[in-house]
């Protein structure tokens, strides 16, 4: 059985998904969560999402899993405005790749330090998460 090394939140009256990674990431579990991210967007009928990088222990994803993950299709369309935090440097640098490699199609993802400032790029400062069962 594969181990997911994320789960998701909701806020209901604004309809953010929000992804949260989690622990050791690689290539696998940085491809499934991509994927899985459009699943569960259709399931909730959600209308943006905020990609939580914040509780990252260990990210060893390669630069070609993310240049692949920029060429794939947005789980989100413009003008649909979406948002990554990135606490370090490090991941904040992935992140930036992710979104140079896919501005064509991604012009509004922002790349952010904190939920914080995720949550007012949204103008969604007073939002109520749940968290989603796993699925």
């Amino acid at each position: 059985m594969l181990t997911m090394s994320y789960y998701y939140q909701f806020d209901d009256k604004r309809r953010i998904l929000l992804a949260v990674q989690y622990g050791h990431v690689d290539d696998t579990e940085a491809r499934q969560m991509y994927l899985d991210i459009r699943r569960r967007k259709d399931e909730e009928h959600a209308l943006t999402c905020i990609l939580d990088l914040t509780p990252v222990t260990k990210f060893d994803v390669s630069t070609q899993t993310v240049r692949d993950l920029a060429y794939l299709p947005p789980n989100f369309t413009d003008p649909t405005l979406r948002a990554v935090v990135a606490p370090t440097d490090f991941l904040f640098g992935m992140a930036r790749m992710f979104q140079i490699r896919g501005s064509e199609t991604r012009e509004e993802l922002h790349i952010v330090r904190t939920l914080g400032e995720a949550l007012t790029l949204l103008d969604a400062e007073e939002a109520q998460f749940h968290k989603l069962r796993t699925a």
